[in-house]
């Protein structure tokens, strides 16, 4: 609930400043990142799968790291700071797995969410250089899409399935780094971490229909917390 407290001192702030921001200059930030996931109740969902098989089935891929993209759009609030919002698509799946001489099994979850919202940061030059040092934070709202996806052959015969789940969530996401201009365009590497909570996985448009892991009745919801590595350009198109 801390979490939720802070999200909410955010979206106050960008909402006191959009205003004073809108005759400032604008700029556009395509972003590439790199981040980790700790996903704690997917992996435990991967080890009730391998419990229920009842085959030596392992889990060969556990919701490892992977590449996100974005898009920024920024304005000056002053000399150093600049506010906005963006959007983000990223992306991450696990599969466990058995096969031998008869046939072969295969359960996939892969998972990938679309996140928006506002973010600020302020930039200083160091000393008298063209380098620069930025420090912010960005407030997500998250919509996760989950596929579990089964398939078993055995001889010659094969069944698949697939069945859709949904999960929102809010995140916040402070961050450092360094800036400096390559070909006229501040180029920005930075270094956050993202902080998140998300509700249940659940039936599209059926809330109240919620994943569970076991007969305990845990439900199952992303985790998409971790590091994050972001390499932005600015790139300058209202005055």
């Amino acid at each position: 609930m801390s979490h939720l407290k802070t999200i909410l001192l955010a979206v106050c702030l960008l909402l006191t400043a959009s205003a004073a921001v809108a005759q400032s200059r604008v700029y556009l930030e395509p972003r590439l990142g790199f981040g980790t996931f700790r996903m704690q109740s997917m992996k435990e969902l991967q080890r009730v799968m391998i419990a229920n098989t009842d085959l030596n089935a392992k889990a060969t891929d556990t919701f490892g790291s992977y590449v996100q993209f974005g898009l920024n759009v920024v304005s000056d609030l002053g000399e150093n700071t600049r506010i906005g919002g963006f959007v983000e698509h990223g992306s991450t799946g696990g599969r466990v797995a058995y096969s031998d001489y008869s046939g072969e099994f295969l359960l996939d979850t892969p998972l990938n969410y679309n996140a928006f919202g506002g973010l600020f940061y302020h930039h200083q030059a160091i000393k008298e250089s063209k380098l620069r040092y930025v420090a912010g934070a960005e407030l997500h709202m998250l919509i996760t899409n989950m596929k579990l996806q089964s398939y078993t052959k055995i001889n010659n015969k094969t069944e698949s399935s697939e069945d859709k789940f949904n999960s929102f969530g809010l995140g916040l996401k402070p961050f450092v780094g360094l800036q400096y201009p390559f070909l006229d365009f501040q180029t920005t590497l930075s270094l956050g971490y993202l902080l998140d909570t998300n509700y249940p996985f659940h039936v599209p448009g059926e809330p109240k229909q919620q994943l569970r892991i076991n007969s305990n009745n845990k439900t199952l919801q992303p985790g998409w917390d971790g590091l994050r590595i972001n390499l932005a350009v600015s790139i300058p198109i209202v005055r």
